[in-house]
């Protein structure tokens, strides 16, 4: 059984009903071993420090879904940028974000742009980390914060050249991948695969985001191990 929150729920309760049968002084012990076990299944939401989301749950616990009308069908997550919303949150788009606890590992998952202005894939942890950001008129880049991002500590460029425009793949399913071990890292966004090196992947990353401005986007099978 996986450890969502009705199978902690059932296991909790299943370790209750056995708690009754023993004698007193070992209720002191079973408390313990409860708060451990709880503890141990909620950490374990987020699996190993990364997580797995089909959005198969509309409700996932460690899922946030902002700045627009999300809506989660078919394993598929999508929302139609709002214009008014857009000027609210200060040209900010709609976005997903999932908490994570990486350094080395493997982001994956599939989007599917539709007049979207611009796409943007970020790991945070203290400020910025890396981003990726694709954007309608062949500016695409991916950058990246040796430090904590500031006004004083730009990002530096990691990669440009070849990395795809929204134009180029509108309409279509495209898959990204991003694998790190240290600081270097190998990067894939459709047809386009690169080599990348920087001192901001060697980062502990805390969070992983997925946000659009105009037009709309579709999301699918997101994966951060």
């Amino acid at each position: 059984m996986p450890f969502t929150s009705g199978a902690i729920a059932l296991r909790f309760n299943a370790l209750y009903r056995c708690s009754n049968l023993l004698t007193v002084p070992r209720m002191k012990y079973i408390s313990r071993l409860l708060a451990a076990l709880l503890i141990s299944m909620l950490t374990s939401l987020v699996q190993g420090g990364g997580f797995n989301d089909d959005f198969s749950d509309p409700k996932l616990e460690i899922r946030q879904a902002f700045r627009g009308d999300w809506i989660f069908e078919d394993k598929v997550a999508s929302c139609v940028s709002d214009p008014e919303l857009y000027i609210e949150f200060l040209n900010h788009g709609p976005i997903l974000r999932w908490p994570c606890e990486i350094t080395d590992g493997s982001l994956e998952f599939e989007f599917k742009p539709k007049g979207c202005e611009r796409v943007v894939i970020t790991y945070n942890g203290d400020g910025h980390i890396v981003r990726i950001s694709l954007k309608d008129d062949g500016g695409s880049s991916v950058f990246g914060w040796i430090g904590k991002s500031s006004k004083e500590n730009k990002s530096q460029s990691i990669a440009k050249k070849g990395v795809p425009s929204l134009a180029s793949i509108d309409g279509q399913w495209i898959k990204v991948k991003l694998a790190i071990k240290g600081d270097s890292g190998r990067i894939r966004i459709g047809d386009y695969s690169a080599s990348i090196q920087h001192g901001s992947l060697a980062r502990e990353k805390g969070e992983f985001t997925f946000s659009f401005a105009s037009g709309e986007c579709a999301v699918r099978n997101v994966s951060v191990r």
